[in-house]
């Protein structure tokens, strides 16, 4: 019984080893296109900043989310949908704190994640103007559309063509908050 164990996993080992698998080592005959980058910049992009948001290192009067999940998609028409879901800490909400989600909230979570910026005043969650549309279309430009192939036409269409839906999901279902807009503008609703 230990002899056929061995004869099978050397002849199995000798398979692998042996035969060439030549689509793996030719890397050329991979198609990348421009939209399979720029989902990888976006994948990565979010990747990268979702802590901006979810970290416990931040300032105690910001609202506590325990995670964020997205979803980036380009459709045929080639127009962007980001869609991001911010669960709300359950244990703070449900237990410690009475807080209802409001539309600033949703600007907070996209501003922290671009631009790394509130833009907002934090006691009375009325807008500082420290972010503009400006600013957004600077960092999304530095940090996705950062492509040698593409003029500042072509960053701005696909820009202007990427729109975004923010759904804050607190622990008690009758509080979610949603709010949409362009990926770049200064306030969304």
């Amino acid at each position: 019984m230990e002899i056929c164990k061995k004869i099978f996993f050397s002849s199995i080992f000798l398979i692998f080893f042996f035969i060439p698998n030549t689509k793996a080592n030719n890397l050329n005959n991979i198609n990348l296109t421009l939209k399979d980058l720029i989902l990888m910049k976006y994948e990565i992009f979010f990747l990268k900043n979702q802590s901006r948001v979810t970290s416990s290192k931040r300032a105690g009067l910001m609202v506590r989310y325990q995670s964020i999940n997205y979803d980036v998609n380009i459709d045929s028409e080639n127009n962007t949908i980001i869609k991001i879901n911010a669960i709300m800490d359950k244990n703070r909400y449900l237990k410690k704190k009475k807080y209802k989600p409001k539309i600033a909230d949703c600007n907070i979570i996209r501003n922290k994640i671009v631009a790394n910026k509130f833009g907002y005043n934090l006691f009375t969650l009325k807008p500082n103007y420290s972010i503009t549309e400006e600013i957004l279309l600077e960092n999304i430009k530095n940090n996705i559309f950062n492509f040698q192939n593409l003029n500042e036409d072509q960053i701005e269409t696909l820009i202007n063509k990427s729109t975004i839906k923010i759904n804050i999901i607190h622990p008690i279902s009758k509080f979610n908050k949603s709010c949409s807009g362009s990926f770049s503008d200064a306030q969304l609703y």
